[in-house]
């Protein structure tokens, strides 16, 4: 849809005002939405249909309409926030129009938001965001700086996804959908990776490539940026930051990086390392969470609490604090003596990791059993062959129909034709469209020390759910 964000629109209104959004029981339209009533907004939205976020929205006193209607739109309201899911033609963005209230796209209120944080550190690239911004959270949080916060899933330790603080520490994801991190004000950044994602907005790599190297430009001078020195693409994106750079890698791999792991010990439930700085150590760190990948998003987060001048001794306090977010490699429960891992992982990168991860943590002999939810038409057309060589880390997959999202469905692609492009590539791979029958076919076919793990971003954890009211109802 257009862009019908008001640029005129600098500052946030005065606190009393009210402000509605529509959509607002989406992950990042709730959290903007709390934010702001902590602030002392007058809040109210709307959304398609009931849901745990609209249910947590009203816990806190804010008015929700199911449905999105005209009159939604009272003529007190200063503000309407809108998401790019949202149609030209919402009755409620109508009129808003026509009535002549400002309206503002949620990447730009995030923006606002964050422009009144002296210190907001924003955590950019294709995939590992969410991870690490909660890190970087729970070391703040550790050392006593009263962080705002504002990440993609649950937190724990705060009880949600968003932390309201008048502080002036703010840590968030900067999603790279549609360039919102280019809207962010920022006086630090993390940039962990560079890969082609969201190709349907940016239409070429050179044009993500020149997003990420604008947000590394919008940096200011006296600021910092920590970028991931495995990926290539990420170190020359930063090229072009004026403040200080600093690389961080994972000693195993080919690279010269300032900030470092080594003398990695990796558990099934854990790692240990030794950070290091300029080959010097710096200090001892136990990870509470399994793999490869989260050991170097917990690099980049020390990385970035150091520029902040965060103690050695905090930092490893809050990574050792950490116990991961929710549907991050989440474990949901068991089922017949089989471990059931919940996972949001939707692009290639990410479900390699996450396999890896998950093949660390089963016993020799036992099985990683997936559940593969593509997430977008575009992702299930563009990444493909890349999902198949991903997914060769599970022993039996099984594929469901694809999540929409946004999309419209271009009759091109489907859970099945995946699948059977998968077994013709050599994997175990088995369609099942419904949600219950999939529950019902894993429920027989599990045994102990197995591995079921969900992956996908749309609502494939919801197998899981079923799998254990199913087992329940055995007992």
């Amino acid at each position: 849809m257009a862009d019908y964000s008001d640029n005129s629109i600098k500052a946030l209104p005065e606190s009393g005002s009210h402000i509605h959004f529509i959509g607002i029981g989406g992950s990042s339209m709730s959290g903007l939405a709390l934010i702001l009533l902590a602030r002392g907004y007058v809040i109210s939205g709307s959304d398609r249909e009931e849901g745990y976020a609209v249910a947590g929205l009203r816990a806190k006193g804010i008015k929700v309409a199911i449905g999105q209607r005209a009159e939604n739109i009272s003529p007190d309201t200063a503000l309407v926030v809108y998401t790019i899911a949202v149609g030209s033609d919402n009755p409620e963005l109508l009129a808003a129009l026509s009535a002549g209230i400002p309206v503002i796209e949620r990447g730009a209120l995030l923006g606002l938001i964050a422009a009144t944080h002296p210190l907001t550190v924003s955590v950019t690239g294709t995939h590992g965001k969410t991870t690490t911004t909660a890190m970087l959270s729970t070391i703040l949080l550790t050392a006593g700086k009263d962080p705002a916060i504002h990440i993609g899933g649950n937190l724990p330790l705060i009880g949600g996804s968003v932390r309201p603080s008048g502080s002036d520490y703010f840590v968030t994801e900067a999603c790279e959908y549609h360039a919102h991190m280019l809207q962010i004000p920022s006086f630090g950044a993390i940039l962990l990776n560079v890969e082609a994602e969201h190709m349907d907005f940016y239409g070429s790599d050179e044009n993500l490539d020149a997003a990420f190297r604008q947000f590394a430009a919008n940096l200011p001078a006296d600021g910092f940026m920590v970028v991931c020195a495995e990926n290539a693409r990420a170190i020359k994106a930063a090229a072009g930051a004026s403040c200080i750079v600093s690389t961080y890698a994972v000693a195993d791999s080919d690279t010269d990086a300032e900030f470092t792991a080594t003398d990695i010990v990796y558990h099934p439930d854990s790692a240990e390392y030794t950070l290091r700085r300029k080959g010097r150590a710096v200090i001892r760190i136990t990870l509470k969470t399994p793999g490869r990948h989260n050991v170097s998003n917990s690099v980049a987060a020390a990385a970035a609490a150091i520029a902040l001048g965060i103690s050695p001794e905090d930092i490893a306090a809050g990574l050792n604090r950490f116990e991961g977010t929710g549907r991050r490699f989440e474990k949901v429960g068991s089922v017949k003596g089989a471990l059931l891992i919940d996972d949001y992982a939707h692009h290639p990168t990410e479900v390699q990791a996450t396999l890896e991860a998950a093949r660390g943590i089963t016993p020799a002999g036992s099985r990683v059993i997936s559940i593969f939810q593509v997430h977008t038409f575009t992702r299930a057309i563009q990444f493909r062959d890349q999902f198949t060589e991903a997914l060769r880390r599970s022993d039996e997959i099984v594929v469901t129909n694809i999540f929409a999202a946004r999309e419209q469905d271009p009759g091109t692609v489907s859970g099945l034709t995946l699948t059977k492009h998968f077994k013709e590539h050599g994997l175990n791979a088995l369609y099942i469209s419904s949600f219950d029958d999939i529950a019902d076919y894993i429920y027989y076919r599990v045994r102990p020390g197995d591995t079921v793990i969900s992956l996908g971003a749309g609502d494939v954890n919801k197998v899981l759910n079923k799998l254990i009211k199913r087992a329940e109802m055995d007992e």
